[in-house]
């Protein structure tokens, strides 16, 4: 068995690298990397030369994301 199936079958995760922080969340690495610095997801914890994504952060910020109210858009309703 490889490390990379024995890493996806370890539970609970409680880190995650980049790109599985970006696939916990159904998006690209690239889209992931937008959101952090837009301040919509946490920035990673650097521990020597690792960054790695604290799981509880990045569902604790899912969910303000998910319950935030709509932005409404100011040319609704409006014919161009």
């Amino acid at each position: 068995m490889n490390a990379r199936s024995l890493r996806e079958q370890t539970l609970p995760r409680f880190a995650l690298r980049r790109d599985e922080a970006a696939a916990s969340l159904s998006v690209s690495a690239s889209t992931f990397d937008t959101w952090v610095a837009e301040g919509k997801m946490p920035p990673g914890h650097k521990i020597g030369a690792l960054v790695l994504w604290d799981t509880q952060e990045i569902r604790d910020h899912w969910l303000a994301l998910r319950d935030a109210p709509l932005m409404s858009n100011p040319l609704d309703g409006r014919v161009l």
